[in-house]
Order: structure tokens, then sequence, then C-alpha cells
């Protein structure tokens, strides 16, 4: 069996102190099959850019693509990618970059925060899960760690079982799941794959459209270290224009 190929795609935004760390732990992926990575850097004010920039080795290619910046080359054997986009646009603008350059030679995408890490596991047990039944499902997300950079704890974060009943009430998949290309093209829509007029509820927005057509499947099992920042959407975007984008998926649900 031909196993997928899969883009492990980070947006980033201002995380120079941890991009290095997501990207290492993409390199290090316990996969077989072909495997690259897509850094988008959005609009960084910080020294991200050189951060990315220094971790190629060897030859690199650089062009513009209208108005991106774009590096290519490989990082300890493995292909890399890094757009910079010169102004930010959220993280639903800097995902749909990456998965508009990449989505050709891509067949699974492994969503990853650059402020997170996946573990070594993470993208071989999620293909693994969903090639069981490639046409039904399209998304696998999988349980993680937490680790909150301000008390130095980890806790276990123990995610349910699928159940789209319970995805109506509450965003239970996480961020950084496993899709396939064809539940995004599948779902594609005006605004992005996700939906780049909403800042927060992006991800939910788009597993409330994934489940329409696919299954989304959970595994039992921590495969992911997601860092608990000050930078994080929770903390630095307030709670109205949550409610807001959070009311936008339901309303989008109802339209649908």
């Amino acid at each position: 069996m031909v196993l997928p190929r899969v883009t492990v795609l980070i947006p980033n935004h201002n995380d120079e102190q941890y991009i290095s760390k997501a990207i290492d732990s993409a390199v290090a992926q316990a996969y077989e099959g072909l495997l690259q990575i897509c850094v988008v850097d959005d609009g960084s004010t910080d020294d991200s850019w050189k951060i990315i920039v220094d971790l190629f080795e060897g030859d690199t290619e650089e062009k513009l693509i209208d108005d991106l910046q774009l590096v290519s080359g490989k990082c300890k054997g493995v292909q890399l990618t890094a757009l910079k986009r010169p102004t930010a646009g959220g993280p639903s603008a800097a995902r749909n970059t990456g998965i508009n350059l990449t989505i050709n030679h891509t067949d699974v995408y492994a969503m990853l925060d650059s402020d997170d890490e996946f573990y070594p596991n993470k993208v071989s047990k999620c293909v693994e899960l969903m090639s069981e039944n490639s046409d039904s499902i399209g998304a696998v997300y999988a349980d993680y760690d937490t680790y909150n950079v301000h008390t130095d704890k980890t806790i276990r974060e123990f995610k349910e079982p699928f159940n789209r009943r319970r995805l109506l009430e509450e965003c239970i998949v996480h961020s950084g799941s496993v899709v396939s290309k064809k539940a995004l093209e599948a779902t594609l829509e005006e605004t992005g794959y996700y939906d780049e007029l909403m800042r927060t509820c992006e991800d939910y927005d788009l597993w409330m459209r994934i489940s329409e057509k696919f299954i989304i499947a959970h595994i039992p099992e921590a495969l992911t270290l997601v860092r608990v920042t000050n930078k994080s959407s929770s903390a630095v975007v307030n709670q109205e224009v949550w409610q807001q984008n959070w009311l936008r998926v339901m309303e989008k649900m109802r339209q649908r």
C-alpha cells in the first residue's frame, strides 16, 4: 500500500521562542511515507523568520510569489517550505496560504500550531486510522498534554470520542488534527478552507463542515504537546469576538 503524502502545516505569528521546537517535532516524525513541512509566517515582527530560515541545511530555492517570500530546501533531510506573508492576516489566512501552495502534492494535512509539538508517532497513528477507511474518514484527532509555561505543570487532556451531537454543543475536536485533502476540497467555501473572516473558532467551523460529509475519528492517546502561554487566542482575543465567531459558525450551519 502506498502511504499518503503528508504535509505538516505550521502557521506562525511572533512565536520566535517555540517555532524551531515545532519544526523539529515535525522533522522527527516516525512516518515511513513522504512527509514535508510547510511553515507560513504570518507577518511576524519578531525574529521568527530568521530562526525559520536558519534551519535550512545546504542549498535553498528562494523566490517571490505575488507578495509572498518563499524559501524551500531541506531541514535534517526533510523537505521544508517556508512562506512569509508581509502582514498578519490571522491563522485562517496563514493556513489557507500553505494549503493553496501545497495541495497539488499533498494527500493529508497535519495541523500544528507554532507553539506546540507533535510526539514522534502523531502522524503515523493518525494516518493509519484514516487509511482504514480513507473514503469516509475526513479528520482524525487525539488526546494531548497541556504544558503551562508559567506553572511548569503538564496535564493530560482527555478528549471524548466523536459524537456530532456533542460537536454541536462545543468544539470537542482538537485544532491540531490530521485532515484529508479530500475533506478540505469537499468543504471549501468562498472564504477559504478555513474561514478567513474568523479570528477564532475557525477550526470549529471547519470540523462542523467536515462532519456533515465525513466521519471524524478519535484516538484515545496523547499525541501532541500543547503549550499554554499568554499569547494564545483564548488569552489575547476578547470574549465578544469569541461570541461573534461562535454565532457565525451556528448561522453558517443553519444556512447549509
